[in-house]
């Protein structure tokens, strides 16, 4: 019943514009006697994400908090400090967020550590002047935009920041954001075109390990394409040794060579 609640409550808030009546299937969960003390952790991240879909951010931020505290060491805490810090990077608070960020970056987590170091990065980069600064601050409400599910928007604020802030220094961040929004908007060829971009322009930069593999894996599940996939895992392996994603990409040429792993 719960698990139900939950992803009734996610359809409701991001895909049928009924975020408040989302929050209130989640305080009708939370009321539910005996749940275990993760389950209504995780349903309070979902109820913070809520908030920031209704432009109630203390509501979301409080809420964060309030599982961060309770799961102080353990990896929904982390999460919900990672919330907490993206939050606060959506709303142009790019020191406090830079601060969270990199305290987890150490996360016993090593998703949320990389994310973390990624967006942590993401603002050092993008801080040091005050045009890049204010280039940041739209490019952080495109991400917004996206993780409200209002993807032309989205697109079309990080189409802005190239006329309105020439000469920035977002141009790997675009490309992967828009990659990232065309993948959840299953249109597959142009998320490849993005990806491809970043390696072709941006090969030691910040995302290229991961538009590489996120390239390889979108030819080998998606596209049909398992030879190009074999090629750009073989190249993550030769090019980027110290990528989070090496020891995946290993078994996932392996399995593409035909060899059997046991």
């Amino acid at each position: 019943t719960v698990f139900a609640m939950r992803q009734l409550a996610n359809l409701q808030a991001f895909y049928l514009n009924k975020p408040k009546e989302g929050i209130e299937l989640l305080e009708r969960l939370l009321k539910i006697p005996g749940l275990s003390a993760s389950v209504i952790g995780q349903a309070k991240l979902d109820l913070g994400d809520y908030y920031i879909l209704t432009a109630e951010p203390w509501e979301a931020s409080l809420i964060y908090g309030q599982v961060e505290k309770q799961f102080s060491n353990e990896a929904l805490g982390q999460e919900a400090k990672f919330r907490n810090a993206k939050l606060s990077y959506y709303q142009g608070d790019f020191v406090w967020a830079k601060a969270q960020l990199d305290v987890l970056k150490s996360s016993t987590s090593q998703l949320i550590a990389n994310d973390a170091l990624n967006l942590s990065l993401v603002i050092a980069e993008n801080t040091e002047i005050t045009s890049d600064s204010n280039a940041l601050k739209t490019f952080a409400k495109a991400e917004l935009l996206s993780f409200k599910k209002q993807f032309l928007s989205a697109l079309s604020t990080l189409d802005s920041i190239n006329q309105l802030f020439p000469g920035n220094s977002l141009g790997d961040d675009i490309l992967m954001s828009k990659a990232k929004i065309y993948q959840q908007q299953n249109k597959l060829v142009e998320a490849a075109e993005q990806l491809q971009a970043i390696i072709n322009q941006y090969s030691f930069d910040l995302w290229a390990d991961d538009a590489v593999f996120m390239l390889a894996q979108l030819n080998e599940e998606k596209l049909n394409n398992p030879e190009k996939a074999k090629e750009l895992y073989q190249k993550l392996i030769a090019d980027y040794s110290g990528s989070l994603y090496l020891i995946e990409a290993r078994q996932r040429f392996r399995n593409l060579r035909g060899d059997h792993i046991n």
